[in-house]
């Protein structure tokens, strides 16, 4: 089964939901497509197609062009997928799965909340079809006609929920809608009245401040507004339910004459222009409003019709602003940071400007209320050229910051824009020209003008706490290209990294972040062998050290001492509180999180591990390594059919991650999680599937077929381990092979290993006992002596 997609796009996407190419995908045959999609069922008619879509060919080349994009689409989906009535053409509503064809039953069944589901943006937004005019003017039609639809079920959703007095409910909805049309003066207040009949007038009171600060800077309109009228009023009532609905006609209007016909549009990113169109008046022309005090010859009744503009125009504009935050709460708001592209002309400078979008990221961290995507995920769309409301889909976040860094000689410039992620509305932007000295204020200042957008604040100054005492700019820029090395995990940038560091803090022994990065890249230096773990751990205890004297309060330091605590100190009630400490200092840490949850499985509190590493991936969604790990986590709580979507969602993420393809410490996660839901079957084709990817020759295939014929999994497991030992080379993790030779069932093998791996003192070993392979060891003595001498906590 195919999903075709033509809500915010077009695209064709498979069962497994990876998007198809080839020839089926080309432009023309998605807009043929869609055209029969949202055709009648009785179809489409060839020559009405041709004309549509080829209207610059003659009509036997049209023709031609029609029928072999029919072949294509017949061969890719079924040859009944396209089906031909006579002169028509219709589509085989079987063959594909179409959100809009979703959508308009859902309508039809009055099921809304399944149809704004499925709207995930304009009809086919983006998408044009060249040298095609009349297929354009059918697509701006079917865009306002699902459009409108949309609106009508987010208002059957709200009025609804108000009807059930559940305004907290009926204001979410409110904001959709308003969100989806920002300029509805109706749906601002309605937003409004939810807001304040649901307890939270201080939201409903925000909500006027934003909406007027918008109108001034945004659109310049500044008549007076009704709606700072109801916020007056909210302020002079007390607070009740179901406070009365503040009227929108001007008073002029309440005497009975009609004025129905004004509509009202204001164009996004056409500051000062208003579009009347009164019934009967002709074609819509665009005019510059007038200023609030003038008012030009003419009847009456035009000066009220102005005046009513003036005012939707003013009302409708907050709703922009409010639809950014999923509820009154500060806690709720979110942002992402896009890679700042380099502007700078030379490749090497890319350092520089990842460095100062990762310190945008560290500094909009410690706002108060603000929730802020991890940069694995937010650099992981780097130059996707995604549309922010994607972006924003994909990160689950209600605003974009994106900008540029242009470094000529000692001077930097900076320019940053923040975007409303559900609308497009620019909420604001900022252009910075200084000295590259200045970088460090420069980011600070960006964060504080983010804050002051959002109407958060930043409770501490990065230009003043110790931790980010501004360091000669050597040293900073030393720090920035260590962290630019960090995430390549290989022998030589990781050593390069460690050398960056300690030239920038022997330049400035009292940078406190400098001495933090040292320390959380000494952790996976030794753990990947790069660096004798007894001299790792005594460099990492050191540079902890000398951070945390610098700054008690720097998150990272804290971070870097729960691990070393944590896997190499097995000090456990210290791990802890050194890891709930960090994530307290930076609640969108979510490398803090990842840690917390190890702490926790370690300790047997599977669930609060749980929570604590979907803490870390509602901040990191993107990052395969921390689903695989919550897939690992949720086997450990029983939940498999979790464990197991959770796995997969890994996999099409990064399905060359090492904790997928099961090397490490790891054994292949997919094919555990089916075994423990009974499906040997399902494990072994995850085995193979993995083995494939890990280059297995197509005699180790056959060997593993063949094992699990004759022996079951047993066989399979002992054909895994010879494969496994000709691709480990000299150097086989212990523990990995512990697991194995138990899945095998040779109990002594599997505790011989498991001895080599306590005596390494691997950092992995401190999850010793969630291994599900060792189930049938826990009693054995040598099992038994080893976690007696670690410590471990008692589950």
């Amino acid at each position: 089964m195919f999903r075709l997609r033509l809500f915010g796009g077009a695209s064709l996407d498979r069962e497994d939901g990876s998007p198809l190419a080839g020839r089926a995908a080309q432009r023309h045959r998605l807009a043929l497509l869609a055209l029969l999609a949202c055709a009648p069922r009785s179809g489409v008619s060839r020559d009405k197609l041709v004309a549509l879509l080829w209207p610059e060919s003659d009509t036997e080349r049209a023709r031609n062009l029609l029928n072999v994009s029919v072949y294509e689409l017949r061969k890719a989906f079924g040859e009944g997928a396209i089906v031909s009535q006579g002169d028509e053409l219709r589509l085989d509503r079987d063959a594909l799965v179409v959100d809009v064809v979703e959508f308009d039953a859902a309508m039809g069944r009055g099921d809304h909340e399944t149809a704004v589901a499925l709207f995930r943006g304009p009809f086919l937004d983006g998408f044009f079809v060249a040298d095609a005019a009349e297929f354009e003017r059918w697509t701006d039609g079917e865009r306002e006609r699902l459009a409108g639809a949309y609106a009508r079920a987010l208002e059957a959703l709200a009025e609804a929920a108000e009807r059930r007095r559940d305004f907290k409910g009926a204001a979410e909805w409110w904001r959709k809608r308003a969100a989806h049309d920002p300029y509805d003066s109706r749906v601002a207040i309605s937003l409004m009245q939810a807001l304040d009949a649901g307890g939270n007038r201080a939201g409903a009171l925000q909500h006027a401040s934003i909406h007027e600060r918008l109108l001034r800077d945004e659109v310049g309109l500044l008549a007076p507004s009704p709606v700072a009228a109801f916020a007056e009023q909210l302020r002079a009532e007390p607070v009740r339910a179901d406070p009365p609905r503040p009227s929108l006609t001007p008073p002029e209007l309440e005497s009975g004459e009609d004025d129905s016909a004004v509509v009202v549009q204001i164009p996004t990113g056409a500051a000062g222009e208003v579009r009347v169109d009164p019934a009967g008046a002709g074609p819509v022309h665009d005019a510059p409003p007038p200023a609030p005090q003038a008012r030009g010859p003419g009847s009456p009744r035009r000066a009220v019709r102005l005046a009513a503009v003036m005012l939707a125009a003013i009302v409708t504009v907050g709703a922009v602003g409010w639809a950014l935050w999923p509820d009154a709460s500060p806690t709720a708001r979110s942002v992402a940071v896009l890679p700042f592209a380099n502007m700078s002309g030379d490749a090497e400078n890319g350092y520089f400007s990842d460095g100062l979008t990762e310190q945008i990221i560290t500094a909009l961290s410690h706002v108060q209320g603000l929730r802020v995507a991890a940069r694995t995920s937010s650099f992981a769309l780097r130059d996707g050229r995604l549309d922010v409301r994607v972006i924003g889909d994909t990160l689950d976040v209600e605003a974009v910051l994106e900008g540029s860094v242009r470094r000529q000689g000692s001077r930097i410039k900076v320019t940053a824009q923040l975007i409303d992620a559900v609308s497009g509305f620019h909420l604001w932007s900022g252009e910075y020209d200084r000295q590259v000295s200045d970088v460090i204020a420069v980011q600070d200042e960006i964060a504080r003008a983010i804050a002051s957008a959002l109407e958060l604040r930043l409770p501490r100054s990065g230009a003043t706490a110790p931790a980010q005492r501004t360091p000669s700019l050597a040293a900073y820029d030393l720090y920035l290209r260590a962290r630019h090395l960090r995430d390549d995990l290989s022998r030589d940038a990781m050593r390069s990294a460690m050398e960056l560091l300690d030239r920038a803090t022997e330049l400035e022994s009292d940078f406190a972040l400098a001495w933090a990065e040292k320390a959380n890249v000494m952790g996976p230096a030794i753990n990947f062998g790069y660096v004798p773990q007894e001299q790792g751990v005594a460099e990492m205890r050191a540079a902890v050290e000398r951070a945390l004297e610098l700054d008690p309060e720097l998150g990272e330091a804290h971070v870097a001492l729960g691990i070393l605590r944590l896997f190499y100190e097995w000090d456990w009630a210290a791990g802890e509180r050194a890891l709930r400490r960090a994530v307290d200092l930076n609640p969108n840490d979510q490398h803090a999180w990842h840690h917390l949850g190890n702490q926790l499985s370690v300790a047997g509190r599977i669930d609060e591990a749980v929570d604590a590493r979907l803490r870390g991936i509602a901040l990191d969604p993107l990052n395969a390594r921390a689903r695989s790990i919550l897939a690992v986590e949720l086997r450990n709580a029983g939940r498999h059919d979790e464990a197991l979507a959770e796995y997969e969602r890994a996999r099409q993420l990064d399905p060359m991650n090492p904790n997928v393809l099961g090397l490490g410490p790891a054994v292949p996660i997919g094919a555990e999680i089916h075994l423990m839901r009974g499906r040997a079957d399902d494990a072994v084709q995850e085995l193979l599937r993995v083995a494939a990817l890990r280059g297995a020759t197509p005699g180790e295939m056959d060997a593993l077929r063949a094992a699990f014929a004759k022996d079951g999994m047993r066989g399979v497991w002992r054909s895994w381990l010879d494969m496994d030992l000709r691709q480990s080379g000299s150097q086989p993790d212990p523990l990995r092979l512990a697991a194995l030779w138990a899945y095998a069932g040779d109990a002594d093998q599997a505790l011989d290993w498991l001895e080599r791996a306590y005596a390494a003192r691997g950092s992995s070993l401190v999850f010793l006992r969630t291994y599900p392979a060792f189930a049938e060891l826990r009693s054995r003595p040598r099992f038994v002596r080893i976690v007696e001498e670690m410590k471990l906590p008692a589950h």
